[in-house]
């Protein structure tokens, strides 16, 4: 028992809930997943992550996003090819 989600891999500098939406990515909704999302973490080490959360304070820190639509029809023809070339698209 414990935490679900994103938690589950580690923290994130980036912030996912902001009720003033004050930050670009947060400015049409004040929290950030939403249904049917498809996120992809990357691994960062102490220093980045410090710059990171300096960027947030400093209300200049932007995520990296890419409208991709997810094909169940795709998905079920290549499970192993489709979901590589939705991470390439992501990257």
């Amino acid at each position: 028992r414990g935490a679900g989600g994103y938690q589950m891999f580690g923290v994130t500098p980036a912030p996912i809930y902001d009720p003033q939406q004050k930050l670009a990515y947060l400015k049409e909704h004040m929290v950030f997943f939403r249904p049917g999302d498809i996120v992809q973490f990357k691994p960062l080490d102490r220093q980045a992550y410090d710059e990171a959360v300096a960027e947030v304070e400093a209300g200049r820190f932007d995520l990296l996003i890419r409208p991709v639509e997810f094909s169940l029809d795709a998905f079920l023809a290549d499970p192993v090819g489709y979901p590589k070339s939705l991470q390439e698209v992501l990257a």
